[in-house]
């Protein structure tokens, strides 16, 4: 059940914590909801489904949200002998953005595992069975010299709260994105990365009793996406985007993945 329970939170480790966009927050009494299909393989391993959230700001500068949540068509192995299934409903994520200054944000994610957290035959469970925490800040900009580009960044820490035995080491995750939006289009082309550092080993209590450490602080993983957005009009997009991620196991371990999806402002 623990090698089960590891491999789980590899697995949903990318769809976690990962705020709106790293951008300024929407002004007050706007909001947006989004959907999209998600699509990630590496080898034999395929895992599929659908991606909700909704954002309001409901006074200047302050944005609340719900992410993550949606469907999980499924994620498993295509060998002999390995599980197979893995769907279900997916974790949801409490998301909260402070605007302090034009160009800095705080931010802070609340992860409920309240998505299907049952292994049984399904094998890769769509949640992470976890409560956890990412909080941190935000920086972006725009070029008065380049119209159409802005450049976004984000700092946060990840940690999860103790649960079946087994905690989480604390983790730091860095990314940015740049977006730039092609004079007398509606077409913005963007790339993004992220790295995510493990700073403390995964503990668990074994069944004697002891907590024992995974030894594995200083894990790590990058991810890196590529995409576009097309403005159908100024309060409809879609986007489509490739990710490409490598790390460690724990870390959500190698993987490539496609995403496509539609935003509306309201």
């Amino acid at each position: 059940m623990l090698k089960k329970l590891f491999l789980a939170i590899a697995l949903v480790a990318t769809a976690s914590f990962a705020t709106w966009d790293y951008f300024p927050v929407l002004p007050a009494g706007q909001g947006s909801v989004k959907g999209g299909l998600y699509y990630d393989w590496d080898g034999d391993w395929s895992q599929a489904g659908l991606d909700l959230g909704v954002r309001f700001s409901v006074i200047e500068n302050l944005e609340i949200a719900l992410l993550g949540w949606g469907y999980q068509f499924w994620s498993e192995d295509d060998c002999k002998g390995c599980p197979n299934g893995g769907d279900g409903l997916r974790d949801l994520t409490l998301a909260g953005r402070y605007q302090i200054t034009p160009t800095v944000n705080g931010f802070l994610d609340f992860h409920l595992p309240v998505g299907n957290d049952d292994f049984g035959k399904n094998g890769h469970a769509p949640s992470t069975d976890e409560i956890a925490l990412y909080f941190g800040a935000q920086f972006s900009m725009a070029l008065p010299d380049a119209p159409g580009f802005k450049f976004g960044s984000e700092a946060g820490l990840d940690w999860g709260f103790e649960h079946n035995g087994f905690e989480r080491g604390l983790e730091i995750h860095l990314g940015a994105e740049a977006d730039y939006t092609i004079p007398n289009t509606m077409v913005t082309p963007f790339l993004g990365l992220q790295f995510k550092l493990k700073l403390f080993e995964d503990e668990y209590e074994a069944a004697d009793g002891k907590e024992y450490g995974q030894d594995n602080s200083g894990n790590n993983q990058i991810q890196i996406w590529l995409g576009a957005a097309f403005a159908i009009d100024p309060n409809i997009s879609i986007k489509g985007q490739l990710i490409v991620r490598s790390g460690d196991q724990d870390m959500g371990g190698d993987a490539t993945g496609l995403y496509v999806g539609c935003e509306f402002v309201f």
